[in-house]
C-alpha cells in the first residue's frame, strides 16, 4: 500500500506539484491518455482515468508512463464476450460509469477518443445517448474545452466527428445490441438522416433485420420513423411486417404511437380514392393498435392525446361489441376527453346499437356522463336502447344509462315513452337493488318527471326498513332526505307518503364545494355545479358555506323560460337578478 502513495499524491495534487507528473512522465510524450490512479495488489492491468484539461486551455498535463507502479504477478481475469475480445469486466464497467457521470460534453468526447482500447462497441451508444442528454439541458450550452458550442455546433467538433468515425469503421463488428442502439441514440442526438453515421447505421440493421429479435426490431422502427419523419424510408416497412406480426408483445409507447403516425400518414394517403379495400384493412389495423395503446400505455402526453383521439374517430366505425368494450375499459381512455371520438361515434352507433351489450352501452353512458359530452344523437341511442331492453335489465345498469340525462339536463327525444316505462319497471324491482332505485329516482326528478307509484313505494315503512339494514343505509338516507325535499319545493300535488323526520340528514353537513372531485359522479356535486353555473363564475364562491334548503323562485329572472334551469314555483317574492345572487353567497 505504501508503493501507492506517490502516484495518489501526484494525482490529488497536480495542481500544486505539476513537476511531479512531468518528471513521472519524463519516458512518455505520446499524448494524453487515460492512466491508472491505483492498483490491485497481484493484478496485472490498470484502471484508468481521465487526466484533466489546464482550464480554458487546449493542453493536456503529461500523462503517466505506462508501467509506471506496475506490480508482478499475473491473475486470471473474467472476459465477457459482449464486451470485447480482450476487455475485462473491470474495464469495461469503468469506463460505462465514467460516460454516465460526465458533467460536460467535452468530458464524454475526451473519454472516447483519448482511450480507444479501453472503448467497446457498447461504449459508444452510451456516449451517444449520454451527449445526448447533455444537449438538452436547459442552459442549451456545450462546454468543450473551456469554448460553450450549441447543440449544433457540438456535430461540427472534430471530437465528434472522430467518434462517428470510430463507430462507422468498427459498425461491421458490432454485435446486434450496439448496432440498435447506436442508431437509437443517434435518432435521439438530432442527427440528419442524410448523415454518414446514419446511413451506415442503417444500412447495418437493413443486412441484420431477419436476426434482430422483436426489441431490436421495435427500436430500429422508432429510429428511422424520427430520422425521417416525412418522407417514407425502405427500413420502415421492413420493419412494420415484423411489428405487425408481434403487436401484442409490443411493450414501448414510443414505438406504438409512432405505429399509429405512420398509419395516420397512410390514411391521409388513402383519403383522396373511393373506398377501397385498403382503407377497410388500414382501418382494422388502426382498430387493433389503438386497442393495444390503451391497453399497455399508462400515461400520454398532450399532442399524443390528440393522435390517439384522431385515430379512434378514425378507425371506430369498424370497431365490434368487444373492441368497444376494451376502449371504454381502458383507464387511459376514461380519464381523458375524446371529443373527437365521441363525435364520430354518435353517427355510426345507432345502426349498432342493437348488436351492444347491455354493459358495454353502460360504459359508454358512463363515459359520456363523466365528460359531459352533450351529443343529442348519442343520447337518444342510449334512451331508445333503454327503451327497448330495460324489462331485461337490472337496476345498477338502469341507473348508470339513465345519469348521463340527468346530469347533462337533457330529456331525450322519446321521454313521453321512456319515463312510463321506467317508471314501470322501477314498480317491479323498486327492493330489488334500493340505492339503484333511489338513483334512477333522483334522475327523473331532475328531469322534472315524479312517479307517484314509486314515490309511495320508496317512502314505505317496507322499504325504507330493508334499506336501514343494508350497508348503503347512509348514502340511501341522504339521497332520501333529499328526494323529500324536492318533494316539499316542487312537487306541491304529491299527497303520498313522506320520509319520517327522524330518517332524515343534512345533505351538505360542511361547505358546499365545486372543485374536481366532488363534481365528477355525485350528485351533490351536481348542485354544487349547477348553482355555480346559475349564478356565474364572479358571484360564487368556491368553499363558501350556503344557507340551509335552497329556492328557485326567480330563476325565470335570470334565465327565462327556455333556460336551462326550469321555473319553479316558491312563496317568497320576486327578486332582481342582483338580489337573486347575493341571496346565495
Amino acid at each position: 500500500m505504501l508503493r501507492l502513495l506517490p502516484w495518489l499524491r501526484a494525482l490529488s495534487q497536480e495542481s500544486a506539484r505539476p513537476f511531479v507528473l512531468q518528471g513521472l512522465a519524463a519516458s512518455d510524450t505520446s499524448g494524453a491518455r487515460m492512466y491508472p490512479s491505483c492498483y490491485c495488489a497481484g493484478r496485472a492491468k490498470q484502471r484508468a482515468v481521465l487526466l484533466p484539461l489546464d482550464p480554458y486551455s487546449h493542453r493536456l498535463l503529461h500523462s503517466l508512463p505506462p508501467d509506471a507502479g506496475r506490480t508482478r504477478g499475473h491473475g486470471k481475469r473474467k472476459s465477457w464476450s459482449f464486451i470485447h475480445e480482450k476487455m475485462s469486466y473491470d474495464t469495461f464497467f469503468t469506463m460505462k460509469r465514467l460516460i454516465e457521470r460526465s458533467q460536460s460534453v467535452g468530458e464524454v468526447l475526451r473519454w472516447v477518443t483519448q482511450n480507444p482500447s479501453k472503448v467497446s462497441a457498447s461504449h459508444y451508444p452510451i456516449a451517444l445517448h449520454k451527449l445526448g442528454q447533455l444537449l438538452q439541458q436547459p442552459q442549451g450550452q456545450a462546454v468543450v474545452n473551456g469554448e460553450h458550442h450549441g447543440p449544433n455546433q457540438v456535430l461540427e467538433l472534430p471530437e465528434f466527428q472522430a467518434l462517428c468515425q470510430a463507430i462507422i469503421s468498427g459498425c461491421s463488428k458490432f454485435d446486434n445490441f450496439s448496432i440498435v442502439n447506436c442508431l437509437y441514440a443517434a435518432a435521439a442526438l438530432g442527427l440528419p438522416g442524410d448523415s454518414a453515421l446514419v446511413q451506415v447505421l442503417e444500412d447495418e440493421s437493413r443486412s441484420r433485420l431477419g436476426r434482430f429479435n422483436q426489441k431490436d426490431v421495435s427500436m430500429v422502427f422508432s429510429s428511422v420513423m424520427r430520422l425521417h419523419p416525412s418522407s417514407p424510408h425502405p427500413l420502415v416497412e421492413s420493419c412494420l411486417s415484423s411489428l405487425e406480426r408481434h403487436l401484442e408483445k409490443e411493450r414501448h409507447p414510443q414505438t406504438l404511437f409512432l405505429l399509429l403516425s405512420y398509419y395516420r400518414l397512410r390514411a391521409q394517403a388513402l383519403q383522396g380514392h373511393p373506398a377501397s379495400d385498403q382503407q377497410l384493412l388500414n382501418n382494422r389495423k388502426i382498430l387493433r393498435l389503438v386497442r393495444h395503446t390503451l391497453g399497455q400505455v399508462s400515461a400520454v402526453r398532450e399532442h399524443e392525446l390528440a393522435l390517439l383521439d384522431e385515430m379512434l374517430a378514425l378507425c371506430a366505425q369498424e370497431a365490434n361489441n368487444k373492441a368497444l368494450e376494451a376502449i371504454f375499459s381502458s383507464q387511459l381512455f376514461y380519464e381523458n376527453r375524446q371529443e373527437r371520438f365521441i363525435r364520430s361515434m354518435a353517427e355510426w352507433l345507432p345502426r349498432k346499437a342493437e348488436n351492444l351489450t347491455p354493459y358495454t352501452m353502460a360504459l359508454i353512458a358512463k363515459y359520456v356522463a363523466r365528460h359531459r359530452l352533450r351529443e343529442p344523437r348519442l343520447l337518444d341511442t342510449i334512451a331508445n336502447f333503454l327503451l327497448k331492453r330495460g324489462e331485461q335489465l337490472e337496476s345498477k345498469v338502469i341507473q348508470k344509462l339513465v345519469f348521463p340525462f340527468s346530469r347533462m339536463n337533457y330529456r331525450p327525444s322519446n321521454h313521453s315513452e321512456l319515463f312510463p316505462k321506467l317508471e314501470a319497471i322501477l314498480e317491479q324491482k323498486a327492493t330489488s337493488s334500493p340505492l339503484a332505485t333511489v338513483n334512477i329516482l333522483m334522475s327523473m326528478f331532475q328531469l322534472r318527471h315524479f312517479p307517484q307509484a314509486v314515490l309511495h313505494q320508496v317512502f314505505s315503512p317496507a322499504f325504507i326498513t330493508n334499506v336501514m339494514s343494508s350497508p348503503y343505509a347512509l348514502i340511501v338516507r341522504r339521497y332520501l332526505s333529499l328526494l323529500d325535499a324536492a318533494l316539499e319545493l316542487e312537487f306541491r300535488d304529491y299527497s303520498g307518503p313522506r320520509l319520517d323526520p327522524r330518517y332524515r340528514v343534512l345533505m351538505f353537513d360542511h361547505a358546499l364545494t365545486a372543485d374536481e372531485a366532488n363534481r365528477k359522479y355525485s350528485y351533490k356535486g351536481l348542485v354544487a355545479e349547477a348553482l355555480r353555473q346559475l349564478v356565474g363564475e364572479e358571484c360564487y364562491r368556491q368553499d363558501e358555506v350556503l344557507p340551509p334548503g335552497y329556492c328557485t323562485g326567480n330563476c325565470h329572472g335570470v334565465w327565462g323560460s327556455q333556460g336551462p334551469a326550469p321555473p319553479a314555483s316558491c312563496d317568497s317574492p320576486g327578486l332582481s337578478a342582483s338580489q337573486y345572487n347575493r341571496r346565495f353567497i
